[in-house]
């Protein structure tokens, strides 16, 4: 449940501070939120429960979220690096979480 809590901080943070709209960050807020309900309410759930899962369901999609919706924090990399690298770990987790809910859960 912790995840609905941070990403209600991550929007309002979005809406609050950013003055630049973007469609990629509709996007990234709307498949983080899908993620959140398929993660949190869709059974079936992990039998067994470690930090390790904890960190790639929990920790890996909020923060490449933060690296869509936030690029200008990455100073040492250009923008379109920074988003892409939030894309492609927001994706990726989305792809082994639905694997993991169909095949072995």
């Amino acid at each position: 449940m912790i995840n609905i809590v941070i990403f209600c901080v991550i929007v309002i943070l979005y809406f609050g501070f950013e003055q630049h709209r973007d469609r990629q960050a509709y996007m990234a807020i709307l498949l983080y939120g899908v993620y959140i309900l398929i993660y949190e309410f869709v059974p079936p759930f992990p039998s067994v429960t470690s930090s390790h899962i904890g960190k790639l369901y929990g920790l890996v999609p909020m923060l490449s979220v933060g690296a869509i919706l936030f690029p200008h924090f990455n100073t040492k990399s250009p923008e379109v690096v920074t988003r892409s690298i939030g894309w492609l770990g927001l994706l990726s987790v989305f792809v082994i979480l639905a694997m993991f809910k169909i095949l072995i859960w």
